[in-house]
């Protein structure tokens, strides 16, 4: 009876183009969409669209202004000479994300004359990640091709304290102006030596939403499968069946192994898209990534058997296949990375499967069967325990 089950769901689904495609296409497809999107959308390869006035046209401005626009993280569009009120127009029009007006020289001011701010950044509230990083990029790019002005400007600082004349402060600018000539790196603009944790595999990033779709589709086709549960008993074949050898458990056994495996396949297909399109490697670690996606199908196939034998009527059922599974995955983070979640949610996120498969294809993939341990027992567990469930409540519903 367990093999004339997982046949049935087989037959069924192979003679529905429509839901062949939706189960095997339909899953590379999003998944190739999510990964262009958020591959640049996080990370180093985002890149914001700022808008550029240079009003001042003084020579630290133009230094500045071609920097800009030589750094490849940032689209930087020119604004004409109107100045900030154009800025302001172009930014609320939405035609920039963040625009930067330079109306003053960057050098250090006289002594006793207002510093001032020669910068002006015009930021949009609806689009509020990009004011930090626009920040950060023109900070990082004054350290690292104006070391010089922002040293001065500093050293104007000191002198306006009183600790350094004016003569001390000219020998200090002319020493940089010398040391710019000359090329030579400022120590301060290479103070910081970046280390990744990358293990070699190609495109980790993409990676981490290989796993976070694998796990939505899962879950999303294991309930769609699982609800033929709903319809046997309301259309009284489930009573007929009831009469069989075994009764419905074997039934619900038959249509756990064939989930499973459709899930496998559907996690088979994910990656080989990420591996083909994106470079993401699986082949040194295949034996963990095949564990995994084995447990995370498993635990897609025992919860969704769980929800629909509880399910009293097809819409129920509807319902935990759609809003449950959203709910699940968007805090779990297969929608939104969970570290830019607030903590609570973050903390909340460990009470999903969706958390915990993703846990499990990082750690396969990044660093072995190892790492990965900890979430396959999780895995395990929440497969285990949804298949008894559903075996538990479909013995029930035949007493």
């Amino acid at each position: 009876m367990i093999g004339a089950a997982f046949r049935v769901m087989a037959l069924s689904l192979l003679r529905d183009r429509a839901a062949l495609v939706m189960a095997f296409v339909l899953p590379t497809v999003i998944f190739s969409i999510f990964a262009a999107i958020f591959s640049g959308a996080i990370g180093d390869r985002i890149r914001i669209h700022v808008g550029l006035a240079d009003l001042a046209r003084t020579p630290t401005t133009e230094r500045l202004a071609a920097a800009l626009s030589a750094e490849p993280s940032l689209r930087v569009e020119r604004l004409g000479p109107a100045g900030i009120p154009e800025a302001v127009a172009a930014v609320r029009r939405g035609a920039v994300d963040v625009a930067l007006v330079l109306r003053g020289d960057l050098a250090a001011p006289p002594a006793g004359a207002d510093p001032g701010q020669p910068v002006v950044l015009v930021e949009n509230p609806s689009k509020a990640l990009a004011t930090p990083i626009a920040l950060g990029q023109l900070q990082r790019v004054l350290n690292d091709a104006l070391p010089d002005v922002v040293l001065s400007r500093v050293v104007a600082d000191v002198e306006r304290t009183g600790k350094i004349g004016p003569d001390e402060r000219a020998f200090l600018d002319q020493a940089f102006a010398e040391q710019r000539a000359r090329k030579e790196p400022f120590s301060f603009a290479s103070l910081v030596e970046r280390r990744s944790t990358a293990s070699g595999l190609a495109n980790e990033r993409v990676a981490y939403y290989a796993g976070a779709i694998t796990a939505v589709f899962l879950l999303f086709a294991a309930m769609q499968g699982a609800m033929t549960l709903v319809e046997e008993r309301q259309s009284g074949l489930a009573d007929r069946l009831t009469a069989a050898p075994g009764g419905l458990p074997v039934i619900v056994l038959g249509k756990f192994g064939f989930l499973t495996l459709q899930g496998l396949v559907q996690a088979g297909l994910i990656f080989a898209a990420a591996a083909l399109l994106h470079g993401v490697e699986i082949g040194p670690r295949w034996p963990a990534w095949l564990a995994t996606s084995l447990l995370v199908s498993a635990m897609a196939a025992g919860l969704a058997l769980a929800a629909c034998a509880a399910a009293a009527t097809r819409q129920q059922a509807h319902l935990a296949a759609t809003f449950g599974v959203l709910l699940l995955s968007a805090v779990g983070g297969s929608m939104v990375p969970r570290f830019l979640m607030p903590p609570w949610l973050q903390d909340l996120g460990w009470f999903t499967p969706n958390a915990w498969a993703i846990e499990a294809y990082q750690g396969a993939l990044g660093e072995g069967a190892r790492a990965a341990l900890p979430a396959w027992g999780v895995l395990g567990a929440a497969a285990a325990a949804g298949l008894g469930l559903a075996l538990l409540l479909v013995a029930r519903r035949r007493v």
